[in-house]
């Protein structure tokens, strides 16, 4: 590539990192739903490199995206591009010694999860501290600008104060429950503690091995309690978040893809009593197709030191903690356990 940039290089070239891109009903909504996609086009980023151990993921860097120094060996595709950049998008448990092999580091992107129970989030923190690195982590939603507006304070505007929420996930506590849990922080702030509402069981068809999931509650500092419901993806699939507040109701579904507002009207079956309008909702356009995209040019900002970063390593390991803790409290029969 021609094109002028922060030197980059992407390690583990799945699908997070490319696969996804080929699915043709998601790239209806999501012009970016890979780094890929987003690496071939934003000005910011000079994409020169691709390690993965795998021979067709290779082929598809080189054939597919027209990078030039792939390959399985990590200190080799960093001695042809030196990174400036690096995507990490490899398993837990692999990130850490990538880090450490890129000596000429600005800034990272990096996938979730970072810290399974016995992983290394606390030791890829201390070393992107100690290296002064920007580490985002990639929970996409923070980079959805309608989101950021609710957190900003359009979520009170339409809803009111949070009276309390409801939240489903799929295919595994560190996966899509990962992602609400730290949107929920996002939009109603942090969590006091959390209790197991059930027993784990394996998250089956999960992308993580061994990934579990199980009914909980989250409750937060400011008072509220949000339960969290996991559905079978192999029926149906549904990620979202349903915030009820003083002044409305305020739903968030279909992946993040569909928003609708229920205003507060006269009760049908009650004199001088109120009711939220479930059948006649306001449809809102959260626009989440460029988030991924947004969160590169937050990065790259933050290399600038012109912004702070909307989704640093040690917010997405606060999220991770919460998740922990839901293990240990279904462990310890679901008590009750507060969140570090």
């Amino acid at each position: 590539m021609s094109r002028r940039g922060l030197r980059t290089i992407v390690v583990g070239f799945g699908q997070i990192a490319a696969g996804l891109g080929a699915d043709a009903r998601m790239a209806r909504h999501f012009p970016f739903a890979t780094h890929a996609q987003v690496l071939a086009e934003h000005p910011a980023f000079q994409w020169l490199g691709v390690v993965d151990p795998d021979a067709a993921a290779q082929a598809a860097a080189r054939d597919q995206w027209d990078i030039h120094h792939v390959g399985a060996d990590l200190s080799e595709v960093a001695a042809a591009a030196d990174p400036e950049v690096a995507v990490i998008a490899t398993p837990p448990g692999t990130r850490l010694k990538a880090i450490e092999g890129l000596p000429n580091l600005k800034a990272a992107m990096v996938e979730k999860p970072l810290d399974i129970p016995g992983g290394e989030g606390e030791d890829l923190l201390e070393t992107f501290r100690l290296r002064g690195i920007p580490a985002q982590v990639n929970f996409w939603r923070r980079g959805v600008p309608f989101y950021r507006d609710l957190a900003q304070g359009r979520l009170e505007e339409l809803a009111g104060k949070c009276q309390g929420a409801f939240a489903t996930y799929g295919n595994g506590l560190f996966n899509n429950a990962g992602h609400m849990v730290d949107l929920v922080r996002m939009l109603l702030g942090e969590i006091a503690a959390v209790q197991a509402l059930g027993e784990a069981v394996p998250a089956e068809g999960a992308p993580l091995a061994g990934d579990l999931q199980l009914p909980f509650a989250l409750f937060l500092k400011a008072g509220q309690m949000v339960a969290f419901q996991p559905l079978d993806f192999r029926r149906y699939r549904e990620v979202g978040l349903d915030i009820w507040g003083t002044a409305g109701r305020l739903a968030l579904y279909q992946e993040g893809l569909g928003a609708h507002r229920y205003p507060v009207a006269p009760n049908r079956g009650l004199e001088g009593a109120f009711e939220i309008a479930s059948d006649a909702p306001e449809t809102l356009d959260p626009g989440v197709g460029r988030a991924l995209y947004h969160m590169y040019d937050n990065l790259a900002a933050a290399v600038g030191a012109q912004q702070a970063l909307w989704s640093p390593l040690e917010s997405a390991l606060r999220t991770e903690r919460a998740l922990a803790a839901v293990l240990r409290s279904a462990a310890a029969g679901g008590a009750r356990l507060e969140v570090e």
